[in-house]
């Protein structure tokens, strides 16, 4: 705050005058007048910025793909066999007219190749934009004021 000092002056108009005598006494005062001189002075002062920064986007864009997986199942295990009517074996395939082919399976565990769909995401830059933040900040000012 700055404090400035005022001084009146009266005005009177001719016809409310009236002549006095004036005697010195020899009594005086000393008036003292502020010497006032404007001056640049620094001030830290808020004042409202915006920061801006580029920001890109991203898309995910899945695609389903075939992938085989390895499981281990029960499986009938084949083979095929000559066997006679009695469920021996042939002793001789071509020449013996009794023998006959016959599948025989077992069930055992076989290691196998499943296919399943599988979803696959990938993450697409898909443009930029300007993301905007209005904050205060204070800053130094330089402006005129009244020292005296």
């Amino acid at each position: 705050f700055f404090y400035q000092y005022v001084s009146s002056l009266m005005v009177m108009n001719e016809t409310s005058c009236v002549e006095v005598e004036e005697e010195e006494c020899g009594i005086c005062h000393t008036i003292y007048m502020e010497e006032c001189e404007m001056k640049m002075v620094e001030e830290m002062m808020p004042s409202k910025v915006s920061m801006c920064k580029n920001v890109t986007r991203y898309e995910s864009k899945c695609a389903k793909v075939m992938d085989k997986k390895i499981v281990e199942e029960k499986r009938p295990i084949c083979k095929l066999e000559m066997l006679t009517k009695n469920h021996t074996r042939c002793e001789d395939k071509h020449t013996d007219k009794s023998c006959k082919r016959v599948m025989r399976c077992v069930l055992r565990m076989k290691k196998m190749a499943k296919p399943y769909l599988k979803t696959v995401c990938d993450k697409v830059a898909t443009g930029e934009e300007e993301h905007c933040v209005d904050m205060v900040k204070l800053k130094k000012k330089k402006h005129k004021a009244k020292y005296c």
